[in-house]
């Protein structure tokens, strides 16, 4: 049980670095990255771990500055977030790191957009069900990615027909 909350402390802590390297701290990544390897290794099942394992790759091939360690190391974090779906489908972070990961990498090269459809519409569907499972903030985020996605999809009508959803869910809320 102490181990449990040694994970979870630490796990915190690497939540954080992992947060500080989205927004461009590389030396926050490479720490994030080994806190959270060692953590997998110590609970190999738990898929939160593995999802912020596997951002971490993708942040590590994002500051990588040999093409093919980007390519690599993008893929490698893929896999991983793709594991961690696996372990558990219906965890909202999971999808949203996922989502949100498939939605940067280019499409031309990992073919992921599809995923992120596949997340973003899932937490759409969970929030009809339950108007609490998503902040209204959350709730724009993703309807922005959704349409993104779908752009970068090929697929302009229905990326229009999301926007045309968060327009109108803009305009209600300032009414």
């Amino acid at each position: 049980m102490a181990d449990q909350s040694v994970h979870m402390k630490q796990f915190e802590e690497a939540k954080t670095l992992h947060y500080n390297g989205v927004d461009g701290d590389k030396k926050a990544v490479i720490k994030a990255n080994g806190m959270l390897l060692k953590l997998r290794e110590a609970e190999p099942e738990n898929a939160l771990i593995e999802a912020y394992y596997g951002s971490t790759l993708v942040l590590l091939g994002r500051d990588a500055v040999k093409i093919l360690e980007r390519a690599d190391k993008a893929q490698e974090g893929l896999d991983a977030l793709n594991r961690a779906v696996s372990l558990d489908s219906n965890h909202k972070e999971i999808r949203l790191l996922r989502g949100n990961i498939c939605l940067r990498l280019p499409e031309s090269f990992f073919h992921c957009s599809e995923t992120a459809i596949e997340d973003f519409t899932f937490l759409l569907d969970h929030y009809k069900e339950n108007s609490n499972y998503l902040t209204p903030k959350q709730v724009r985020e993703v309807l922005r990615n959704l349409s993104a996605a779908y752009q970068n999809a090929g697929k302009p009508d229905k990326a229009n027909s999301v926007l045309q959803r968060l327009d109108q869910l803009e305009r209600n809320k300032k009414s």
